[in-house]
Protein backbone atom coordinates (compact mmCIF):
# COMPACT_ATOMS: atom_id res chain seq x y z
CA UNK A 1 0.00 0.00 0.00
CA UNK A 2 2.93 2.34 0.48
CA UNK A 3 3.67 2.12 -3.25
CA UNK A 4 0.10 3.25 -3.86
CA UNK A 5 0.75 6.25 -1.62
CA UNK A 6 4.04 7.09 -3.35
CA UNK A 7 2.41 6.64 -6.74
CA UNK A 8 -0.24 9.23 -5.93
CA UNK A 9 2.40 11.42 -4.32
CA UNK A 10 4.20 11.62 -7.67
CA UNK A 11 0.93 12.06 -9.58
CA UNK A 12 -0.63 14.79 -7.46
CA UNK A 13 2.39 16.85 -6.43
CA UNK A 14 4.39 18.78 -8.99
CA UNK A 15 7.64 20.58 -8.38
CA UNK A 16 8.84 22.20 -11.58
CA UNK A 17 12.25 23.56 -12.41
CA UNK A 18 12.33 25.99 -15.35
CA UNK A 19 15.56 26.97 -17.07
CA UNK A 20 15.63 29.01 -20.28
CA UNK A 21 12.08 28.03 -21.19
CA UNK A 22 12.57 24.33 -20.52
CA UNK A 23 10.51 22.82 -17.72
CA UNK A 24 11.49 19.78 -15.73
CA UNK A 25 8.96 18.27 -13.34
CA UNK A 26 11.03 16.88 -10.49
CA UNK A 27 8.20 14.49 -9.49
CA UNK A 28 7.10 13.14 -12.89
CA UNK A 29 3.62 11.65 -13.13
CA UNK A 30 4.81 8.66 -15.14
CA UNK A 31 6.86 7.48 -12.14
CA UNK A 32 3.70 7.58 -10.04
CA UNK A 33 1.77 5.51 -12.57
CA UNK A 34 4.59 2.97 -12.74
CA UNK A 35 4.51 2.70 -8.94
CA UNK A 36 0.74 2.17 -9.10
CA UNK A 37 1.29 -0.54 -11.72
CA UNK A 38 3.71 -2.34 -9.42
CA UNK A 39 1.47 -1.91 -6.38
CA UNK A 40 -1.55 -3.23 -8.30
CA UNK A 41 0.40 -6.38 -9.11
CA UNK A 42 1.45 -6.85 -5.49
CA UNK A 43 -2.06 -6.22 -4.15
CA UNK A 44 -3.89 -8.28 -6.78
CA UNK A 45 -4.84 -10.91 -4.20
CA UNK A 46 -6.44 -8.33 -1.93
CA UNK A 47 -9.03 -7.02 -4.40
CA UNK A 48 -10.02 -7.87 -7.96
CA UNK A 49 -9.88 -4.17 -8.79
CA UNK A 50 -6.10 -4.01 -8.61
CA UNK A 51 -5.33 -6.21 -11.65
CA UNK A 52 -7.85 -4.19 -13.68
CA UNK A 53 -5.89 -1.02 -12.92
CA UNK A 54 -2.64 -2.23 -14.43
CA UNK A 55 -3.43 -1.50 -18.12
CA UNK A 56 -4.73 1.97 -17.24
CA UNK A 57 -1.61 2.65 -15.19
CA UNK A 58 0.63 1.65 -18.10
CA UNK A 59 -1.35 3.80 -20.54
CA UNK A 60 -1.13 6.80 -18.22
CA UNK A 61 2.58 6.19 -17.63
CA UNK A 62 3.20 6.26 -21.39
CA UNK A 63 1.01 9.34 -21.91
CA UNK A 64 2.50 11.33 -19.02
CA UNK A 65 6.00 10.17 -19.94
CA UNK A 66 5.57 11.56 -23.45
CA UNK A 67 4.30 14.84 -21.98
CA UNK A 68 7.23 14.97 -19.56
CA UNK A 69 9.79 14.50 -22.34
CA UNK A 70 7.93 17.03 -24.51
CA UNK A 71 7.99 19.62 -21.74
CA UNK A 72 11.65 18.90 -21.08
CA UNK A 73 12.47 19.50 -24.74
CA UNK A 74 10.09 22.44 -25.03
CA UNK A 75 8.05 20.90 -27.86
CA UNK A 76 4.63 20.72 -26.20
CA UNK A 77 2.15 23.52 -26.34
CA UNK A 78 -1.42 24.26 -25.41
CA UNK A 79 -4.06 23.75 -28.08
CA UNK A 80 -7.51 22.24 -28.36
CA UNK A 81 -6.12 18.71 -28.83
CA UNK A 82 -4.00 19.06 -25.71
CA UNK A 83 -7.07 20.22 -23.81
CA UNK A 84 -9.12 17.24 -24.98
CA UNK A 85 -6.30 14.82 -24.16
CA UNK A 86 -5.92 16.49 -20.77
CA UNK A 87 -9.62 15.98 -20.06
CA UNK A 88 -9.39 12.33 -21.10
CA UNK A 89 -6.29 11.86 -18.92
CA UNK A 90 -8.10 13.47 -16.00
CA UNK A 91 -11.02 11.06 -16.47
CA UNK A 92 -8.68 8.05 -16.56
CA UNK A 93 -6.79 9.36 -13.53
CA UNK A 94 -10.06 9.75 -11.63
CA UNK A 95 -11.05 6.23 -12.63
CA UNK A 96 -7.75 4.90 -11.30
CA UNK A 97 -7.97 6.77 -8.02
CA UNK A 98 -11.65 5.83 -7.54
CA UNK A 99 -10.80 2.18 -8.19
CA UNK A 100 -8.09 2.34 -5.52
CA UNK A 101 -10.57 3.85 -3.06
CA UNK A 102 -13.09 1.11 -3.86
CA UNK A 103 -10.39 -1.56 -3.54
CA UNK A 104 -9.49 -0.25 -0.08
CA UNK A 105 -13.15 -0.39 0.95
CA UNK A 106 -13.35 -3.98 -0.38
CA UNK A 107 -10.21 -4.87 1.56
CA UNK A 108 -11.75 -3.43 4.73
CA UNK A 109 -14.85 -5.55 4.24
CA UNK A 110 -12.94 -8.73 3.36
CA UNK A 111 -10.43 -8.37 6.20
CA UNK A 112 -12.86 -6.99 8.77
CA UNK A 113 -10.45 -4.17 9.57
CA UNK A 114 -10.54 -0.39 9.40
CA UNK A 115 -8.11 0.82 6.75
CA UNK A 116 -9.30 4.46 6.77
CA UNK A 117 -11.32 3.83 3.62
CA UNK A 118 -14.18 6.18 4.49
CA UNK A 119 -11.85 9.13 4.98
CA UNK A 120 -10.09 8.20 1.75
CA UNK A 121 -13.43 8.17 -0.09
CA UNK A 122 -14.37 11.58 1.35
CA UNK A 123 -11.00 13.01 0.28
CA UNK A 124 -11.53 11.58 -3.21
CA UNK A 125 -14.90 13.34 -3.51
CA UNK A 126 -13.24 16.61 -2.50
CA UNK A 127 -10.59 16.10 -5.18
CA UNK A 128 -13.33 15.38 -7.72
CA UNK A 129 -15.21 18.57 -6.80
CA UNK A 130 -12.02 20.63 -6.99
CA UNK A 131 -11.10 19.22 -10.40
CA UNK A 132 -14.57 19.93 -11.75
CA UNK A 133 -14.42 23.47 -10.35
CA UNK A 134 -10.96 23.92 -11.86
CA UNK A 135 -12.07 22.91 -15.34
CA UNK A 136 -15.17 25.09 -15.07
CA UNK A 137 -12.99 28.03 -14.01
CA UNK A 138 -10.70 27.48 -16.98
CA UNK A 139 -13.48 27.02 -19.52
CA UNK A 140 -15.60 29.86 -18.20
CA UNK A 141 -12.55 32.09 -17.65
CA UNK A 142 -13.10 32.94 -14.01
CA UNK A 143 -9.66 34.29 -13.09
CA UNK A 144 -10.59 35.17 -9.51
CA UNK A 145 -11.89 31.69 -8.89
CA UNK A 146 -8.59 30.17 -9.95
CA UNK A 147 -6.80 31.07 -6.71
CA UNK A 148 -9.60 29.63 -4.58
CA UNK A 149 -9.62 26.43 -6.66
CA UNK A 150 -5.84 26.20 -6.35
CA UNK A 151 -5.98 26.48 -2.55
CA UNK A 152 -8.90 24.02 -2.36
CA UNK A 153 -6.98 21.64 -4.63
CA UNK A 154 -3.94 21.80 -2.40
CA UNK A 155 -6.06 21.07 0.67
CA UNK A 156 -7.79 18.20 -1.16
CA UNK A 157 -4.51 16.66 -2.31
CA UNK A 158 -3.00 16.89 1.17
CA UNK A 159 -6.14 15.35 2.68
CA UNK A 160 -6.16 12.54 0.10
CA UNK A 161 -2.47 11.78 0.56
CA UNK A 162 -2.77 11.89 4.36
CA UNK A 163 -5.74 9.51 4.24
CA UNK A 164 -3.84 7.22 1.88
CA UNK A 165 -0.76 7.25 4.15
CA UNK A 166 -2.93 6.31 7.14
CA UNK A 167 -4.48 3.56 5.02
CA UNK A 168 -1.01 2.22 4.17
CA UNK A 169 0.00 2.27 7.85
CA UNK A 170 -3.18 0.39 8.83
CA UNK A 171 -2.56 -2.13 6.05
CA UNK A 172 0.96 -2.75 7.36
CA UNK A 173 -0.52 -3.75 10.72
CA UNK A 174 -2.77 -6.42 9.21
CA UNK A 175 -1.74 -10.06 9.61
CA UNK A 176 -0.86 -11.88 6.39
CA UNK A 177 -3.93 -12.90 4.44
CA UNK A 178 -3.35 -16.62 4.99
CA UNK A 179 -2.31 -16.26 8.66
CA UNK A 180 -3.45 -19.14 10.79
CA UNK A 181 -3.22 -21.81 8.10
CA UNK A 182 0.17 -22.93 9.33
CA UNK A 183 -1.40 -23.93 12.65
CA UNK A 184 -3.56 -26.63 11.02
Amino acid sequence: MKKVFWGFFFIYLNFNLTLNGFTLNLLPDFVGYLLLYQAAGTLAGESGRFPKLRPFSVAMAVYTGILWVGELLGVTGENWLGTLLGLAATAVGLFISWSVVQAVLEMESARGADLNGHSLRTAWFILLAVQIAGYLAVFLVFGGLALMVLVAGLVGVIWFLAALWKCAKCYDLLPPKDAGLEEL
